[in-house]
Order: structure tokens, then sequence, then C-alpha cells
């Protein structure tokens, strides 16, 4: 299977690197290299890549210092049901704010009590 780039931005050049099909985890594993002025974003890569872009996933951009070569790595799935299946999904901001709360202080207990109520009275 061969995949052919979108040229949607003339500032853009790209060019595929490495492409091999992994059958295992039923996805196309894509290397690309981008010539361009500024870093592209996730979703200016995915709209190069081409495909459906809920099958797409980009999994890095790499720069390199002083050059305006950029190269992504990008998974193709074969279909929404295996990407959602191995696809590990980002935590949403309030089931992070829910844990990080500070848990409530447990009840005392009878003995912790009784030591209160002494040293109280003394």
């Amino acid at each position: 299977m061969n995949l052919q780039l979108k040229q949607d931005n003339s500032k853009m050049e790209t060019k595929i690197i490495k492409q091999e099909k992994n059958p295992l985890l039923e996805r196309e594993e894509i290397l690309i290299e981008i010539k361009a002025d500024s870093t592209p974003s996730a979703e200016e890569v995915k709209k190069i890549v081409g495909k459906d872009e809920n099958l797409v996933v980009v999994k890095k951009i790499n720069s390199s210092f002083g050059k305006r070569v950029f190269t992504a790595e990008v998974f193709v799935y074969d279909s929404v049901e295996v990407k959602n299946r191995i696809e590990v999904k980002k935590k949403r901001k309030s089931e992070e704010a829910e844990k990080s709360e500070k848990p409530k202080p447990a009840e005392k207990t009878e003995k912790e009590e009784n030591l209160e109520n002494k040293s109280e009275k003394e």
C-alpha cells in the first residue's frame, strides 16, 4: 500500500521516509519528512497524510535546531475500533482534579477521643 501525500500548503514540502504495514496492530506506520518555515501542527500533519482523520494518530513531530526540516511519526489504523482499542486515551482535567484533591481525614478512634478528653480535663 503506497501513500500519496497531499500538498495543501505551498510552503511545505513532504516526503515519505519510511512506510510499513503492521498487521499485528492493524495499522500502517509512516515516517514523513516535512520542510516548512515553522513546526507543523498535528492537525496539519493529519491533513497531509490524506486519510480519514479519525483513523490517523500523530505520535511525534521532531525538529532539529536551526533547520527547517521536521520528521513526523504517524500511525494510520484500519478502523476506529482498532484505534480505540490500542491507543491510550488522555485523561480529562476533571478526572485529574478529583484525584489530586486531598482525602478527608479519618474519623478519630475511641482511644484518641479518650486521650483528648483526659488532656482537656488536666
